[in-house]
């Protein structure tokens, strides 16, 4: 698909970053046991929450937001790909009689409701998708909300429901309110937010300095929530670490890459070459690498179940790619486009 005149090659990298940092997390346990510090690795879904925070900023400042279209191109920018990995999810747990068993949560979004084993029985990187369209769907109530631009009031509600949350204590047994509302919208909404606030540091057009500065800082804290992780959670150590860490990794990461985009975003117009269609390329398979990376990974131990290590971590991250690149042309860009010119039709464009 040609680069579309408002994609960020900035922001495309850090999409495909995101989903390269989920797939690390992920394919860890190729080459270790007990991935340890790498668990960390699985604070790029905030990365992901973040930059969809950042790219609809606008709307979170006064910018009227057009219901129908606005959900006519998130439906068909997300769930085509989705249903096509879902199916490919159930496809390979066939013969087994429980394969089509969650198909239907899945298909609705509801499999974040019931249990974690429900929503990580296909594919655990898909309980990201409900928050995500959670957050499509309230965005036209918080445009409206915030058309008087009192963002500052949105953020410290945000903030304050997830911290209530976090320091609930420790979640009980099974789908509990609370639990609920830690992995949906009421816990995850801040993390929304840091990337508008991310957009208005970046709108800033500071110095270069200042940007470096915030880029450094970013960087510092991610370092500095990694070893938290490492020394208070990894290695089965979760059950006692203490709640202010336990649900604050996810907040604290997203803190940390509301920095680095903000500090990047700014540097967006200095990429022209090859380095830009590069960083485009990346934010184009990157949903396809966040769906499908799983799915390589059982198939290479399917059709090479002697590999290990390296051999069967770099099989399953090619094949993940091709996937990605293959579906991209095939179903996701199509889809995708489709999707704006019905929203074209349906009313006037939008930008995100």
């Amino acid at each position: 698909m040609p680069p579309q005149r408002h994609d960020d090659p900035a922001i495309e990298a850090l999409r495909g970053f995101a989903a390269l940092v989920v797939v690390a997390a992920h394919y860890a346990r190729f080459l270790t046991s007990e991935p340890g510090a790498w668990g960390f690795a699985s604070t790029g879904v905030d990365l992901f929450f973040v930059l969809s925070g950042y790219v609809f900023a606008p709307y979170f400042f006064g910018k009227p937001l057009a219901v129908g279209p606005h959900l006519v191109r998130r439906f068909f920018r997300l769930y085509p790909l989705y249903l096509l990995a879902l199916l490919a999810y159930a496809g390979l747990k066939v013969p087994d009689p429980s394969a089509w068993s969650h198909f239907w949560a899945h298909v609705f979004m509801a499999h974040t409701l019931q249990s974690m084993e429900i929503a990580f029985f296909y594919n655990p990187a898909f309980w990201s998708l409900p928050p995500e369209v959670e957050f499509y769907l309230v965005l036209p109530l918080l445009a409206w909300a915030l058309a008087r631009r009192r963002f500052a009031w949105l953020f410290a509600l945000a903030l304050a429901l997830h911290l209530a949350l976090a320091l609930a204590g420790v979640p009980g047994e099974g789908a509990t309110p609370r639990a609920l509302a830690t992995v949906h919208l009421p816990g995850l909404l801040i993390e929304f937010c840091l990337g508008a606030w991310a957009a208005t540091l970046a709108r800033e057009r500071s110095s270069g300095r200042a940007a470096l500065w915030r880029l450094a800082g970013g960087l510092a804290w991610l370092a500095l929530m990694c070893v938290a992780y490492a020394a208070l959670i990894a290695g089965g150590r979760d059950q006692s670490a203490p709640p202010w860490i336990t649900g604050n990794i996810g907040l604290g990461a997203a803190v940390g890459y509301a920095l680095v985009v903000s500090a990047l975003a700014t540097r967006a117009d200095a990429l022209r070459d090859w380095r830009a269609r590069l960083f485009l390329l990346a934010g184009q398979l990157s949903y396809g690498v966040y769906l499908f990376h799983n799915a390589a990974a059982q198939l290479v131990e399917r059709v090479w179940p002697q590999a290990s290590g390296w051999p069967a971590l770099l099989a399953s991250l090619a094949l993940t790619l091709l996937v990605s690149f293959a579906l991209h042309h095939a179903v996701e860009a199509p889809a995708r486009n489709f999707g704006r010119e019905l929203s074209r039709r349906m009313g006037r464009p939008l930008a995100a």
